[in-house]
Protein backbone atom coordinates (compact mmCIF):
# COMPACT_ATOMS: atom_id res chain seq x y z
CA UNK A 1 0.00 0.00 0.00
CA UNK A 2 2.82 2.61 1.08
CA UNK A 3 4.92 1.73 -2.21
CA UNK A 4 1.42 2.17 -4.48
CA UNK A 5 0.61 5.27 -2.53
CA UNK A 6 3.99 6.91 -3.16
CA UNK A 7 4.10 5.56 -6.64
CA UNK A 8 0.49 7.98 -6.68
CA UNK A 9 2.09 10.75 -5.49
CA UNK A 10 5.16 10.74 -8.03
CA UNK A 11 2.96 10.26 -11.23
CA UNK A 12 0.81 13.42 -9.56
CA UNK A 13 3.62 15.38 -9.19
CA UNK A 14 4.64 14.94 -12.77
CA UNK A 15 1.99 15.26 -14.17
CA UNK A 16 1.65 18.86 -15.86
CA UNK A 17 -2.33 19.23 -15.11
CA UNK A 18 -1.32 19.20 -11.57
CA UNK A 19 0.70 22.30 -11.89
CA UNK A 20 -1.73 24.02 -14.37
CA UNK A 21 -4.86 23.69 -12.32
CA UNK A 22 -2.69 25.20 -8.99
CA UNK A 23 -1.78 28.80 -11.03
CA UNK A 24 -5.51 28.98 -11.91
CA UNK A 25 -6.96 28.34 -8.82
CA UNK A 26 -4.81 31.03 -7.00
CA UNK A 27 -5.09 32.99 -9.94
CA UNK A 28 -8.93 32.95 -9.65
CA UNK A 29 -8.94 33.55 -5.84
CA UNK A 30 -6.53 36.94 -6.75
CA UNK A 31 -8.78 38.16 -8.66
CA UNK A 32 -11.88 37.29 -6.12
CA UNK A 33 -9.56 39.45 -3.46
CA UNK A 34 -9.29 42.52 -5.74
CA UNK A 35 -13.27 42.37 -6.50
CA UNK A 36 -14.05 42.21 -3.31
CA UNK A 37 -11.74 44.88 -2.25
CA UNK A 38 -13.20 47.35 -5.36
CA UNK A 39 -16.58 46.14 -3.97
CA UNK A 40 -15.86 47.53 -0.50
CA UNK A 41 -14.37 50.81 -1.69
CA UNK A 42 -17.73 50.96 -4.01
CA UNK A 43 -19.59 50.29 -0.95
CA UNK A 44 -17.62 53.43 0.93
CA UNK A 45 -18.51 55.65 -1.93
CA UNK A 46 -21.95 55.24 -1.74
CA UNK A 47 -22.53 55.64 2.11
CA UNK A 48 -20.46 59.01 1.46
CA UNK A 49 -22.62 59.94 -1.69
CA UNK A 50 -25.85 59.01 0.11
CA UNK A 51 -25.09 60.73 3.27
CA UNK A 52 -24.31 64.03 1.62
CA UNK A 53 -27.42 63.97 -0.74
CA UNK A 54 -29.24 62.04 2.22
CA UNK A 55 -32.90 63.68 1.91
CA UNK A 56 -34.91 62.22 5.43
CA UNK A 57 -36.90 59.30 3.63
CA UNK A 58 -37.35 55.65 5.19
CA UNK A 59 -35.75 54.64 2.20
CA UNK A 60 -32.04 56.41 2.06
CA UNK A 61 -31.61 55.39 5.48
CA UNK A 62 -32.15 52.01 4.90
CA UNK A 63 -29.78 51.82 2.06
CA UNK A 64 -26.96 53.49 4.18
CA UNK A 65 -27.56 51.59 6.89
CA UNK A 66 -28.11 48.33 4.46
CA UNK A 67 -24.44 49.28 3.01
CA UNK A 68 -22.74 50.15 6.25
CA UNK A 69 -23.67 46.61 7.60
CA UNK A 70 -22.14 45.29 4.07
CA UNK A 71 -18.82 47.13 4.55
CA UNK A 72 -18.88 45.91 8.37
CA UNK A 73 -19.19 42.35 7.19
CA UNK A 74 -16.58 43.17 4.04
CA UNK A 75 -13.67 44.88 6.15
CA UNK A 76 -14.08 42.12 8.73
CA UNK A 77 -13.78 39.16 5.86
CA UNK A 78 -10.60 40.82 4.68
CA UNK A 79 -8.94 41.84 7.86
CA UNK A 80 -6.39 39.66 9.44
CA UNK A 81 -6.22 36.87 10.28
CA UNK A 82 -10.02 36.17 9.54
CA UNK A 83 -8.19 36.80 5.53
CA UNK A 84 -7.08 33.44 6.02
CA UNK A 85 -10.45 31.25 6.33
CA UNK A 86 -12.16 34.07 3.75
CA UNK A 87 -9.83 32.48 1.45
CA UNK A 88 -10.27 29.33 2.06
CA UNK A 89 -14.09 29.58 1.54
CA UNK A 90 -13.67 31.74 -1.48
CA UNK A 91 -11.62 28.68 -2.88
CA UNK A 92 -13.95 26.17 -2.56
CA UNK A 93 -17.29 28.06 -4.43
CA UNK A 94 -15.60 27.59 -8.05
CA UNK A 95 -12.62 25.22 -6.58
CA UNK A 96 -15.25 22.39 -6.35
CA UNK A 97 -14.68 22.18 -10.39
CA UNK A 98 -11.05 22.37 -9.75
CA UNK A 99 -11.60 19.21 -7.96
CA UNK A 100 -14.02 17.07 -9.58
CA UNK A 101 -11.06 18.45 -13.02
CA UNK A 102 -8.18 16.52 -11.52
CA UNK A 103 -10.45 13.60 -9.80
CA UNK A 104 -11.68 12.64 -13.27
CA UNK A 105 -8.64 13.36 -15.29
CA UNK A 106 -6.18 11.25 -12.59
CA UNK A 107 -8.82 8.58 -11.29
CA UNK A 108 -9.66 7.96 -14.85
CA UNK A 109 -6.24 8.19 -16.51
CA UNK A 110 -5.72 4.23 -15.79
CA UNK A 111 -9.09 3.20 -17.66
CA UNK A 112 -8.41 5.65 -20.58
CA UNK A 113 -4.70 4.67 -21.18
CA UNK A 114 -5.93 0.55 -19.79
CA UNK A 115 -3.41 0.16 -17.73
CA UNK A 116 -5.31 -0.76 -14.80
CA UNK A 117 -4.85 -4.79 -16.03
CA UNK A 118 -1.82 -4.34 -15.54
CA UNK A 119 -1.92 -2.76 -12.33
CA UNK A 120 -3.77 -5.64 -10.82
CA UNK A 121 -1.55 -8.44 -12.47
CA UNK A 122 1.48 -7.29 -10.46
CA UNK A 123 -0.75 -7.81 -7.42
CA UNK A 124 -2.35 -4.68 -6.43
CA UNK A 125 -4.99 -5.58 -4.46
CA UNK A 126 -8.39 -3.50 -5.38
CA UNK A 127 -8.80 -2.37 -2.09
CA UNK A 128 -5.45 -1.15 -1.75
CA UNK A 129 -5.69 0.38 -5.34
CA UNK A 130 -8.64 2.48 -4.46
CA UNK A 131 -7.48 3.58 -1.22
CA UNK A 132 -4.77 4.76 -2.73
CA UNK A 133 -6.07 6.57 -5.11
CA UNK A 134 -8.62 8.18 -3.21
CA UNK A 135 -5.39 9.30 -0.39
CA UNK A 136 -3.20 10.62 -2.83
CA UNK A 137 -5.98 12.70 -4.60
CA UNK A 138 -7.25 14.04 -1.17
CA UNK A 139 -3.65 14.61 0.39
CA UNK A 140 -2.90 16.50 -3.23
CA UNK A 141 -5.64 18.44 -2.16
CA UNK A 142 -4.77 19.28 1.23
CA UNK A 143 -1.23 20.76 -0.38
CA UNK A 144 -3.34 22.70 -2.61
CA UNK A 145 -5.08 23.88 0.79
CA UNK A 146 -1.36 24.14 2.30
CA UNK A 147 -0.07 26.10 -0.16
CA UNK A 148 -3.39 28.68 -0.31
CA UNK A 149 -3.22 28.74 3.86
CA UNK A 150 0.90 29.97 3.45
CA UNK A 151 0.14 32.98 0.83
CA UNK A 152 -3.05 34.09 2.93
CA UNK A 153 -0.73 34.32 5.94
CA UNK A 154 1.83 36.24 3.90
CA UNK A 155 -0.26 38.43 1.92
CA UNK A 156 -3.35 38.90 4.59
CA UNK A 157 -1.27 41.45 6.46
CA UNK A 158 -1.14 43.75 3.21
CA UNK A 159 -5.02 43.32 3.00
CA UNK A 160 -5.66 44.21 6.36
CA UNK A 161 -3.69 47.48 5.76
CA UNK A 162 -6.12 48.71 2.96
CA UNK A 163 -8.99 47.40 4.78
CA UNK A 164 -8.57 48.97 8.39
CA UNK A 165 -6.32 51.22 10.39
CA UNK A 166 -6.69 48.87 12.78
CA UNK A 167 -3.93 47.26 14.19
CA UNK A 168 -3.15 43.45 13.50
CA UNK A 169 -4.34 41.18 16.13
CA UNK A 170 -4.22 36.93 16.06
CA UNK A 171 -7.82 36.86 17.73
CA UNK A 172 -9.54 34.74 15.38
CA UNK A 173 -7.08 33.14 13.94
CA UNK A 174 -7.99 29.67 15.51
CA UNK A 175 -11.24 30.15 13.58
CA UNK A 176 -9.76 31.12 10.41
CA UNK A 177 -7.56 28.45 10.32
CA UNK A 178 -10.81 25.85 11.05
CA UNK A 179 -12.01 27.45 8.06
CA UNK A 180 -8.85 25.84 6.37
CA UNK A 181 -9.36 22.76 8.05
CA UNK A 182 -12.86 21.82 7.10
CA UNK A 183 -12.26 23.05 3.22
CA UNK A 184 -9.80 19.90 2.97
CA UNK A 185 -12.41 17.78 5.04
CA UNK A 186 -14.93 18.58 2.18
CA UNK A 187 -12.84 17.79 -0.42
CA UNK A 188 -12.95 13.96 0.30
CA UNK A 189 -16.98 13.33 -0.36
CA UNK A 190 -16.60 14.51 -3.81
CA UNK A 191 -13.63 12.81 -4.46
CA UNK A 192 -15.05 9.79 -3.78
CA UNK A 193 -18.38 10.23 -5.85
CA UNK A 194 -16.19 11.63 -9.04
CA UNK A 195 -14.48 9.05 -8.91
CA UNK A 196 -17.07 6.69 -9.10
CA UNK A 197 -18.41 8.21 -11.85
CA UNK A 198 -14.66 7.67 -13.80
CA UNK A 199 -14.94 3.54 -12.47
CA UNK A 200 -18.70 3.83 -14.00
CA UNK A 201 -17.53 5.13 -17.50
CA UNK A 202 -14.49 4.33 -17.74
CA UNK A 203 -13.49 6.60 -19.42
CA UNK A 204 -12.51 10.76 -18.64
CA UNK A 205 -14.78 12.06 -20.82
CA UNK A 206 -18.04 10.78 -19.45
CA UNK A 207 -16.77 10.72 -16.15
CA UNK A 208 -15.87 14.59 -16.84
CA UNK A 209 -19.41 15.64 -18.20
CA UNK A 210 -21.45 14.04 -15.62
CA UNK A 211 -19.46 15.33 -12.48
CA UNK A 212 -19.64 18.43 -14.20
CA UNK A 213 -22.79 18.87 -14.85
CA UNK A 214 -24.07 17.52 -11.75
CA UNK A 215 -22.52 19.90 -9.63
CA UNK A 216 -23.74 22.59 -11.91
CA UNK A 217 -27.59 21.16 -11.79
CA UNK A 218 -27.38 21.26 -8.13
CA UNK A 219 -25.97 24.79 -8.45
CA UNK A 220 -28.87 26.02 -10.50
CA UNK A 221 -30.84 24.27 -8.66
CA UNK A 222 -30.37 26.45 -5.77
CA UNK A 223 -30.77 29.76 -7.49
CA UNK A 224 -34.18 28.83 -7.66
CA UNK A 225 -34.67 29.10 -3.59
CA UNK A 226 -34.63 32.52 -3.64
CA UNK A 227 -37.01 33.34 -6.26
CA UNK A 228 -39.67 30.93 -4.70
CA UNK A 229 -38.90 32.59 -1.67
CA UNK A 230 -39.58 35.79 -2.61
CA UNK A 231 -42.76 34.61 -4.14
CA UNK A 232 -43.76 33.25 -0.63
CA UNK A 233 -42.09 36.13 1.59
CA UNK A 234 -45.16 36.73 3.75
CA UNK A 235 -46.45 33.16 4.72
CA UNK A 236 -45.53 31.56 8.09
CA UNK A 237 -42.83 28.82 7.30
CA UNK A 238 -44.81 26.56 10.45
CA UNK A 239 -47.93 27.45 8.59
CA UNK A 240 -49.84 25.10 6.14
CA UNK A 241 -49.81 28.52 3.55
CA UNK A 242 -46.16 27.10 2.04
CA UNK A 243 -47.06 25.38 -0.86
CA UNK A 244 -46.37 21.71 -0.77
CA UNK A 245 -43.85 21.94 -3.94
CA UNK A 246 -42.01 24.43 -2.36
CA UNK A 247 -41.34 22.25 0.50
CA UNK A 248 -40.51 19.34 -1.90
CA UNK A 249 -37.74 21.64 -3.50
CA UNK A 250 -36.41 22.62 -0.12
CA UNK A 251 -36.57 19.41 1.15
CA UNK A 252 -34.61 17.40 -2.16
CA UNK A 253 -31.78 20.85 -1.95
CA UNK A 254 -31.47 19.37 2.07
CA UNK A 255 -29.95 16.13 1.11
CA UNK A 256 -27.56 17.27 -1.65
CA UNK A 257 -23.67 16.78 -1.03
CA UNK A 258 -23.87 20.90 -1.74
CA UNK A 259 -26.13 21.94 0.29
CA UNK A 260 -24.64 19.81 3.02
CA UNK A 261 -20.93 20.33 2.19
CA UNK A 262 -21.53 24.34 2.70
CA UNK A 263 -23.58 23.32 5.68
CA UNK A 264 -20.55 21.74 6.98
CA UNK A 265 -17.90 23.81 5.53
CA UNK A 266 -19.75 27.72 7.10
CA UNK A 267 -20.69 25.80 10.10
CA UNK A 268 -24.63 25.88 10.54
CA UNK A 269 -24.33 28.88 8.40
CA UNK A 270 -24.39 27.48 4.60
CA UNK A 271 -26.01 30.46 3.38
CA UNK A 272 -22.93 32.75 2.22
CA UNK A 273 -22.46 31.11 -1.24
CA UNK A 274 -23.99 33.99 -3.43
CA UNK A 275 -26.30 31.64 -4.97
CA UNK A 276 -28.18 30.70 -1.88
CA UNK A 277 -27.52 33.62 0.02
CA UNK A 278 -31.02 35.40 -0.54
CA UNK A 279 -32.35 32.10 1.34
CA UNK A 280 -30.68 32.47 4.52
CA UNK A 281 -34.31 32.90 5.63
CA UNK A 282 -35.66 31.59 3.03
CA UNK A 283 -37.52 34.64 2.27
CA UNK A 284 -39.80 33.58 5.19
CA UNK A 285 -39.40 35.95 7.93
CA UNK A 286 -36.59 35.17 10.29
CA UNK A 287 -37.09 31.27 10.04
CA UNK A 288 -35.64 28.44 7.71
CA UNK A 289 -37.08 25.53 6.02
CA UNK A 290 -33.21 23.98 5.56
CA UNK A 291 -31.65 21.99 7.93
CA UNK A 292 -28.57 24.18 9.43
CA UNK A 293 -27.14 21.79 12.06
CA UNK A 294 -23.31 21.63 10.78
CA UNK A 295 -23.22 18.00 12.88
CA UNK A 296 -25.87 16.73 10.04
CA UNK A 297 -24.00 18.02 6.94
CA UNK A 298 -20.97 16.19 8.33
CA UNK A 299 -23.18 13.34 8.71
CA UNK A 300 -24.42 13.01 4.60
CA UNK A 301 -20.80 13.51 3.53
CA UNK A 302 -19.54 10.50 5.86
CA UNK A 303 -22.50 8.95 4.12
CA UNK A 304 -21.75 10.08 0.76
CA UNK A 305 -17.99 9.26 1.14
CA UNK A 306 -18.93 5.28 2.54
CA UNK A 307 -22.00 4.64 -0.38
CA UNK A 308 -19.08 5.89 -3.03
CA UNK A 309 -16.49 4.10 -1.76
CA UNK A 310 -19.22 0.59 -1.55
CA UNK A 311 -20.18 1.18 -4.92
CA UNK A 312 -16.91 1.67 -6.39
CA UNK A 313 -15.33 -1.04 -4.98
CA UNK A 314 -17.87 -2.75 -6.05
CA UNK A 315 -17.93 -2.33 -9.33
CA UNK A 316 -14.03 -3.10 -9.45
CA UNK A 317 -14.75 -6.36 -8.10
CA UNK A 318 -17.53 -7.36 -10.59
CA UNK A 319 -15.76 -5.57 -13.67
CA UNK A 320 -12.43 -6.56 -13.72
CA UNK A 321 -12.49 -9.92 -12.05
CA UNK A 322 -9.85 -11.39 -14.70
CA UNK A 323 -7.41 -9.35 -13.31
CA UNK A 324 -5.83 -9.55 -9.81
CA UNK A 325 -7.30 -10.49 -6.03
Amino acid sequence: MRKFLSAEWLRMRRLWLTWVLLVLLLAALALQVNGNLSKLEELKAEVETGISAYDGSPLSSQHIEGNLILIQIQTADLSYPAFIGTVARLSTGFGWFFVILFTVVFGGEDFTRRTIPVILTRGVRRSDYLIARTLSLWLAMGMAVVIIMVLAVAWGPFIHQQVTDDPISLEGLGNALLWVFRSWITCLPFIVAVLFWAVLARNMGPALGVGIGLHTLEYLYGLVLPIMAAVFANMDPTSEAVPWFFRVQIEVFSFTLGYNSDLFLNWGAPFTRDAVFLAGTIGLRSDTLLPTIPERGLAFMVGYAVVFFGWTMWLLRRRDVRYGP
